[in-house]
Formats: C-alpha cells, structure tokens, sequence
C-alpha cells in the first residue's frame, strides 16, 4: 500500500453551467467516485486518487494520494475527462432549435456533461451493466479494484486503482476468481474477453485506444466482438471512452423517450416542419420515416433500437450522444403517472420503495442486451 499527504485544493475555474458533480457522477457513466463529504468525491484515477469539491461557482481538486510511479498531469488529465473544451451552452444553444424543451433542460439539469473515461475500466465496467442497477454495478467494480488494483491509503481510507488488461490475465483462473467475488455468470465474458485481447495484440489498451480514431461502424464492430459486449454495452463505450459522441445507447428507458417526446412530434404536420427545419430534405424524409418506423413498434428491437438511435442522431447531429444524456436526466421526473395500486393486506408484509434516486439508478441501467 502506497501513503502520502494531501495537497492544497486547485480551482478548475469551470463555471456552474458547465460542469456540477453530482449529476455528471451518478447519472450512470461513471461507478467509482465515492462520495466522501459535503459536495466531495474521491475517486483512483491515472494511479492518483483525486478528490474533487463541488462550490457554488466552480469546481476545485485535489491529490490526497499517489503510486510512485504516477507521472500524469493531474489537472490537464481532468480537464480531459471532463471534455471541458466542449461547451455544453453550446451543445444547449444548438439542440433548443430542434426542440425548444432544451431551454428548461438546461437549467433544470444545470451541467450534466458526458465523460472521456479510461477505455480499460469503460469497457470492463460497462460488461457488468446488463440487466443490473448502478448500486450492484458499483459493488462489482470495487471488488474488480480491491482484489486485483493497487492500494493507495489517504486520510480518507484507501483507494484502489483500476486493474490493467494485463493484470487481469496474470491470473490463470479468472473465471473462478470472479465468480467467487459475486460476478455470476459474466465471470466467463471477463475471462473471455480479457484472454481475447491480451492474445491477439500486444498492448490490448493500445488498441483499444486506437479505436479513439476509427470511425463510429468500425469501433463498434470491434467492440462486438468481444464477450459480454452487446449493442447497448458497444455504444456506451463508444460514447464514454472513444470520442464517438454520436453514438447513442439505447436502453428501455430511452426508448421510450423517443417514443414519447420526438415519434409524435416528428410525424405532426404543424410541429414536424418545425423540428426538421434545420435538417436537408434527405435528412427530413428519413427522419420521418424512422419515426413512422418506432411508432409501428410496440416494444424495441434490434431494429427499432437502430432506427432510435438513428432518429437521435438525425435529429441532434454530431453530439447526439450528449443530448441523449441530458434528455435522460431530464425525463426521469416526467414519466407518466401511474394509478396507485389497492393498499396491501395488513397481513401480508409490505416493503418500502428504494429512494428517488435509486428507482433512477435502476432505470438507467437494467436492460437486456
């Protein structure tokens, strides 16, 4: 275990609209911040642990804890991270033109950003999300961490690194060792998946890495091909670690957005002309026909989770991806209202709704691939 003192706090200098934490970190992208006091979390990243504060006017960091061989750039690697050269006024600005909804978004869901993460821990963290919740997907990554990272202690406890490709290979009973941890049967994807990579190239991070460049088709069939990784699970990495921000991964929940925010909207023939006006004529009559498409859909498919993907991507262009993350936030207080179900028996037991945020958490990430 490697120990070292706390460093002064640093100010990003990001404001408010851009960038606040607790929406960006529990919002289902990211599964290793911790929340550790009033507006902190502290989080293993590129063998430092970091703490980052939330204020009311920006965002400060700080190092509590390092690995002797750490070398990065702490500040320029978070700013990376954050993709803070994207200005989500912006992104905000462009998207209420389509839909004038993105003008209360924006300040309803102040800062929401979409995250460049390690394409490592995207991919392995992301094969645990299948029909899973963000608590249990938490739980698998810290158990990934803590038996195959590196401890570094701070005056918050000890924090674990995410483990390399590599490291993972070194043990010759993968499989067991992680069904033994709690990972079920994805124990096999991770034994298959990691064995794949770290055989057939080198420096598998390298090639991952690689697909940054590729375009959106090449990435993902690439990412398909190895176990675990479905449609949902390729395009969340895509989104989140490869630089593709018009990749738009769809679950149950985004689905039906499409369904209920665009498919009527689109197909009106007021309000139609109105969201497509910035689109080419081409890009118009295939924006209408994927509506028509979803709109014959009772529930999603291979196909229709294409064609809402595609609707997105018509509709919102190059940072589809991103809009799609602030639509999901922005719905989740939205959905329709259902009709109160007949009080139990006093005899049979009864059991509480988890909290808010965690009926969120659940919507987010439990979906089949």
């Amino acid at each position: 275990m490697t120990s070292s003192s706390a460093q002064p706090w640093i100010d990003l200098d990001v404001p408010a609209s851009e960038l606040r934490l607790d929406p960006t970190l529990t919002c289902g992208q990211a599964f290793r911040w911790k929340a550790t006091g009033s507006s902190e979390w502290t989080c293993a990243l590129w063998d430092h642990v970091i703490d980052l504060k939330q204020t009311q006017s920006s965002v400060q960091y700080r190092v509590l804890g390092q690995l002797p061989a750490a070398r990065a750039n702490v500040e320029e690697a978070l700013r990376d991270y954050f993709q803070l050269h994207i200005k989500f006024d912006a992104l905000c600005d462009a998207w209420a033109q389509t839909d004038p909804d993105f003008e209360q978004l924006r300040k309803t869901h102040v800062g929401v950003r979409t995250l460049r993460q390690p394409v490592v821990e995207t991919l392995l963290v992301f094969i645990a999300s299948s029909n899973n919740n963000i608590k249990r997907i938490t739980m698998l990554a810290d158990k990934l961490c803590q038996h195959y990272g590196q401890s570094i202690a701070t005056e918050k406890g000890p924090f674990h690194t995410f483990p390399t490709l590599q490291r993972l290979n070194e043990d010759p009973d993968i499989e067991g060792t992680l069904s033994q941890l709690g990972f079920g049967y994805r124990a096999k994807y991770y034994a298959k998946t990691v064995n794949m990579l770290c055989s057939s190239h080198e420096d598998p991070e390298e090639f991952l890495l690689g697909l940054r460049t590729a375009p959106l088709d090449t990435a993902r069939t690439e990412l398909l091909k190895l176990s675990g990784v479905g449609p949902k699970v390729a395009d969340c990495v895509c989104l989140m670690a490869l630089d593709k921000s018009d990749a738009v991964p769809v679950d149950t929940h985004i689905w039906q957005v499409a369904q209920r925010r665009y498919v009527g909207r689109v197909l009106d023939p007021k309000e139609g002309p109105e969201m497509l006006k910035l689109l080419s004529q081409d890009h118009r009559d295939k924006a209408v026909a994927l509506a028509r498409q979803l709109k014959a859909s009772k529930a999603p498919t291979t196909k229709t989770y294409e064609a809402a993907q595609q609707l997105f991507i018509h509709l919102f262009g190059d940072f589809a991806g991103w809009a799609q993350g602030l639509l999901f936030s922005g719905d989740l207080g939205q959905e329709p209202k259902k009709k109160p179900k007949p009080t139990p028996s006093k005899r049979k037991s009864t059991q509480s709704l988890p909290p808010a945020n965690e009926r969120k958490m659940r919507l987010r990430s439990n979906v089949k691939e």
